[in-house]
């Protein structure tokens, strides 16, 4: 009988893991939590087809977050303002 093997999917943005190292700092439980809500709140806000661009320049001068938390904000970020807008046919 085979043995089955969890399956290991890689990380969506590999360098986080690198910047933590780099960094000497491990994230805490609060600013991920922080990083969540912040990525969740762009993500419908765009679905709304609204600009993001406020509230990303809000969330990246919160000082709980860490180097490697605005980094993946920054490219959470980047990733929305890259989705055209959906046109919906009337």
């Amino acid at each position: 009988m085979a043995v089955r093997r969890p399956v290991v999917h890689p990380m969506r943005f590999p360098w986080r893991k690198m910047k933590v190292a780099e960094s000497g700092r491990t994230p805490t439980s609060d600013s991920l939590h922080i990083l969540t809500e912040y990525i969740l709140h762009m993500s419908v806000t765009c679905l709304g087809d609204e600009d993001v661009t406020p509230l990303y320049e809000e969330y990246i001068q919160d000082s709980r977050l860490g180097d490697a938390e605005k980094a993946e904000l920054t490219a959470i970020y980047r990733s929305l303002h890259s989705v055209p807008s959906i046109v919906v046919p009337s």
